[in-house]
């Protein structure tokens, strides 16, 4: 790839959360604290600290507690004190890996129209 190439990619930097649920974590678990995490998550979204997150729904190994939460954060501390503070985790439900990730490449697309209250992510 050249350096013109290169010098057109994004270029930022997160940091991608991957959570995996405990073996003894039933789905009873992760309900019983549901609401807790989505409030956990709405505030980082205020202070602007969460970039994305969602639960894993399909694939290898994948059940309740399984998910993706990428931060933004200044560094490798911040991302696991922030990442610590998960209400599954601080329940001992699940643990995490946290990785630096570097966005390069992709598009996002945002479609909201005021006038009919619709939204749609492409």
């Amino acid at each position: 790839m050249s350096s013109s190439t290169t010098a057109k990619l994004l270029g930022c930097d997160y940091w991608l959360v991957v959570s995996t649920p405990h073996a003894s974590t039933t789905a009873e678990d992760i309900g019983a604290h549901v609401d807790e995490h989505i409030g956990w998550l709405l505030s980082l979204e205020e202070t602007g600290s969460l970039l994305m997150s969602g639960p894993l729904v399909d694939g290898p190994e994948v059940r309740a507690g399984c998910g993706m939460t990428v931060l933004r954060a200044v560094d490798a501390a911040e991302a696991r004190a922030l990442a610590e503070q998960d209400p599954f985790v601080r329940a001992g439900l699940r643990s995490f890996d946290l990785f630096l990730w570097r966005i390069n490449e992709g598009s996002v697309g945002i479609t909201a129209s005021l006038g009919t209250g619709t939204f749609r992510w492409h």
